[in-house]
């Protein structure tokens, strides 16, 4: 691999870590902000769609930076979204309520702010997958591109432990309810802005290497064009819905994990204790357990992905996430009182969706379409997976509240059966193949013969 190539998967890589920690980070935020603004568990409408915000911002971040990826090249559609994720990242810190007789009113800013987060962030996942794929042999495709891939393991695993240490530094909740002990509000603040960091850390090396056109690109397809073709669909079908029942259950779980867990430790306390004593009494420790036992999925995923191949992984996956859903769903009231127990099989569900669908649905749309489309249909596929998302997480509080997480987790295993019913009839795997379309890309293309080819469509 070139030093060119591997510094633009190292730039991808870094990008999809912010873009991991920028969407989870909320799902520790948010208790902290009941507790602060709404007396602990009350606004729980509000919270729902500050939550959502930032994945309906990342549909549309997914759907129009993966255009921009094809018009003017891979690099500089990064960087644009890099910069919205900083500025959504700084916006969320300081959010205030927009009515000062309603504190709860601050989650309305938080969703605006969020909303602008989203769209740089969901402009990472189709522009980071390509760019990976595209740096990459066919031999090692797999494996670099879930190597990217599982930075999102390490974003999502910095949120408690960042959060321990700005909460820890900032008191107990009991502290920051009484204003005379700590400043309020500090803590979550500090949490949300650091998402900036790793934009404005990365910006300095975004500039990606490339090699001057030599020949005029003809016979591009533009995006409409490839929609109609009848011989994408089923590519489209295997990658945009397999995406999309996948992030039901990853999002609705991960935004929502602290409703499972208050569950889990019976956890009875209007104010949901996030840094107490024991594991029963802290949030911060939980998440980080669920954490440690997903991440290695992602680096089985990157071991076996290029020998095992994307279709067998992404279907084992949704197998296991179906049987340990369903082992949820029937023993949870019966095993209530072994929350170590049930907090192994619920870690197991990300452990089976990281070494699985979860790596596998980044890979496999950046390698089935042709060139002149790639970035643009992999960032449908990516919004259908945040649309999968918005509705898990937006219907997940609502549905434990008004029906259990028993219902729940059902309604998670048949998302992951249906999931494995279409990997098995259309996915294809590409291991060790060209990219798809590669045998019509001139050998020297770069942004420029993107652009001109765009204003020509």
């Amino acid at each position: 691999m070139s030093g060119g190539n591997a510094r633009k998967i190292a730039i991808a890589a870094f990008s999809n870590l912010s873009t991991a920690y920028n969407l989870v980070n909320i799902n520790l935020a948010h208790v902290i902000m009941e507790n602060q603004y709404c007396g602990g568990d009350n606004c729980k409408g509000a919270v729902s769609t500050a939550s959502t915000a930032c994945l309906v911002g990342a549909i549309i971040g997914q759907l129009t930076f993966g255009y921009v990826g094809d018009c003017l090249g891979r690099g500089p559609a990064l960087r644009l979204t890099m910069i919205l994720s900083i500025a959504g990242a700084l916006i969320s810190a300081v959010a205030v309520p927009v009515n000062p007789s309603d504190p709860s009113s601050v989650f309305v800013f938080l969703s605006i702010a969020r909303l602008v987060l989203g769209t740089g962030v969901g402009g990472v996942y189709p522009l980071a997958a390509t760019v990976a794929a595209e740096s990459s042999s066919g031999s090692s495709r797999g494996r670099s591109v879930a190597l990217v891939f599982s930075m999102q393991g390490i974003g999502t695993l910095l949120v408690p432990i960042v959060g321990m240490v700005f909460l820890y530094s900032f008191g107990t909740y009991e502290d920051r309810h009484d204003h005379n002990k700590a400043l309020p509000g500090l803590s979550w603040r500090l949490i949300l802005g650091a998402g900036a960091l790793p934009g404005i850390i990365l910006m300095p090396f975004q500039k990606m290497p490339s090699t001057p056109a030599t020949e005029e690109i003809s016979g591009r397809l533009t995006l409409m064009q490839a929609l109609r073709l009848r011989k994408y669909w089923r590519n489209l079908i295997g990658c945009a819905g397999g995406w999309f029942l996948f992030d039901i259950t990853f999002y609705g779980n991960t935004l929502f994990a602290p409703t499972v867990l208050k569950a889990v430790f019976h956890t009875g306390k209007e104010l949901t204790p996030v840094i107490g004593d024991t594991l029963q009494n802290n949030l911060c420790w939980q998440l980080l357990i669920l954490g440690l036992i997903g991440l290695p999925g992602y680096y089985y995923s990157v071991w076996l992905m290029d020998s095992v191949g994307r279709k067998a992984i992404q279907l084992h996956g949704f197998v296991m996430m179906a049987a340990l859903y369903g082992v949820l769903a029937l023993s949870l009231d019966s095993l209530s009182d072994s929350a170590p127990l049930l907090l192994l099989i619920y870690g197991l569900t990300y452990f089976f969706s990281n070494f699985g669908p979860n790596s596998s649905t980044f890979i496999l749309p950046s390698e089935s379409f042709p060139y002149e489309v790639r970035s643009s249909l992999n960032g449908f596929c990516a919004a259908a997976g945040k649309l999968g998302a918005t509705v898990g997480s937006s219907a997940f509080k609502p549905m434990v509240n008004a029906y259990g997480n028993s219902t729940v987790f059902y309604c998670c295993a048949a998302c992951a059966l249906l999931g494995a019913v279409i990997t098995l009839a259309c996915i294809d795997d590409r291991r060790g193949q060209g990219m798809e379309g590669d045998e019509t890309r001139p050998r020297e293309a770069d942004d420029l013969s993107c652009q001109l080819s765009c204003n020509r469509a």
